[in-house]
């Protein structure tokens, strides 16, 4: 079976992720960051504005456009890649701003466009140092690109989260390299401290309550989930148990306990509606715990879990869906004949999402983590259902070395170079939680 046809055998093409992932949503929870994708003609005609804008702002160096990953590049006239702009975050802006107002948008684009100068001196820097929290995988591209310095210098927070360094003027943001902070001899940690210090002295937003222990911090400075590394922040919303976080978008900090089940409930419902916004940032909820930030679902009974764990598989959705992109293009680039399978979203008779994932015996692949495996014979033709269909950890506990993990890729990934004996697959089939899905 080639690649292309493990399509048609799932039922699911990149659309159709995409549509799942809406799925998602009108069950209740949240569209995941690019989730709902526009029409791509008026992708395309958004696109030729950005350019005009970007041009207007600066006439210097060619500009491309990327429709697959919606981004526009900009050279510089010596030919090197100045920049990398993704639109979706501007396009669902633009979208959501009265039509009088929609060229505000475009200026601010293009603006955007022009990264102001590297300072000379960390002197110069440091009165401009802010952190930014986005989702981990946004900078853990950048970590798996071969070759040449990291071009943002960053931190995970919470195993979903990462926080990174920028600079900040009036009329962009600018990501801070690691050569940037050798050339001026400091740390991450000690530009790190100051980018605190300096997040500190932002205007002070006063918490709203959403009910009794539960709070919303909603600024208009694009560092409303960056307040969530301000513990003091944080902990002042009394709540019940250890605090409880969202950053849905980049303006809003959602705060309760973990022992409160009103009030996971009101910041879920929050999150729901707060991830619609311009500027998504993640739907996990996160607990402070004593070793710091964790991923945090409350008990099974818990009115809030059905939407937060909706609401954290949907941001893994789209994890994995703009890491499989990434990854297929990379493996074209180098010729390599690795099949990097998809994250497939599924549906439980009880109504529950869960992902799945394609290991076939037509040559090598990278599976992402996945809670069921359909194992798929390349023989028996493309129509063919999977010999066999078998829980993750049922998987992972017998494979052995045949599937082993991908270091240094997030969301995670395992290579897989063989295929199952007709042995396991039969034994495993034979599992009554062979199809049971945590």
């Amino acid at each position: 079976m080639s690649r292309n046809t493990q399509w048609k055998v799932a039922g699911f093409g990149v659309s159709a992720l995409v549509l799942v992932t809406a799925l998602v949503l009108a069950n209740g929870t949240h569209e995941a960051p690019g989730a709902l994708s526009p029409e791509l003609s008026d992708r395309d005609d958004f696109a030729q504005q950005a350019l005009a804008a970007l041009r207007a702002a600066d006439p210097t160096g060619e500009l491309k456009y990327d429709p697959e990953r919606f981004l526009i590049q900009r050279y510089s006239p010596d030919g090197g890649l100045g920049m990398s702009l993704f639109l979706t975050n501007f396009h669902r802006e633009y979208q959501a701003t009265p039509p009088e107002r929609r060229g505000e948008v475009l200026a601010r684009l293009g603006r955007a466009g022009v990264l102001p100068e590297a300072p000379a001196t960390y002197a110069q820097a440091r009165p401009q140092l802010r952190l930014v929290v986005r989702a981990r995988d946004t900078f853990e591209q950048f970590s798996q690109q071969a070759g040449g310095s990291a071009p943002v210098s960053w931190r995970p927070v919470g195993e979903v989260l990462a926080e990174a360094l920028v600079q900040d003027t009036p009329d962009a943001m600018r990501y801070v390299p690691m050569e940037e902070l050798a050339r001026w001899g400091i740390s991450y940690e000690q530009a790190r401290a100051d980018a605190m210090t300096n997040l500190r002295r932002m205007d002070t937003v006063p918490l709203r309550h959403l009910t009794l222990g539960a709070c919303v911090l909603a600024t208009n400075d694009s560092y409303g989930a960056s307040r969530l590394l301000l513990e003091d922040v944080v902990r002042g919303c009394e709540v019940k148990g250890e605090p409880v976080v969202l950053v849905p978008n980049r303006d809003t900090l959602l705060i309760t306990g973990s022992e409160d089940a009103t009030g996971l409930l009101s910041v879920a419902e929050a999150a729901v509606e707060g991830i619609r916004a311009p500027r998504p940032v993640d739907g996990h909820a996160l607990r402070l715990t004593a070793d710091g930030w964790k991923p945090f679902l409350p008990e099974p009974r818990s009115p809030s879990r059905s939407i937060l764990e909706n609401l954290a598989f949907a941001s893994r959705v789209r994890g994995y869906e703009e890491q499989t992109e990434r990854l297929r293009q990379q493996q074209e680039q180098e010729h390599s004949g690795v099949f990097v399978a998809s994250f497939i979203p599924e549906k439980d008779a009880r109504g529950r999402f869960f992902g799945q994932t394609l290991w076939s015996n037509d040559g090598e692949s990278l599976l992402p983590r996945a809670d069921v495996i359909l194992f798929m014979d390349a023989a028996l033709g493309p129509d063919a259902p999977p010999v066999a269909s078998v829980r993750w950890d049922l998987v992972v506990r017998d494979a052995g070395t045949l599937l082993m993990p991908e270091l240094g890729v997030y969301p995670e990934r395992y290579r897989v170079q063989g295929f199952p004996s007709e042995e396991q697959l039969q034994r495993w089939k034979a599992d009554p939680t062979a199809m049971d899905v945590p």
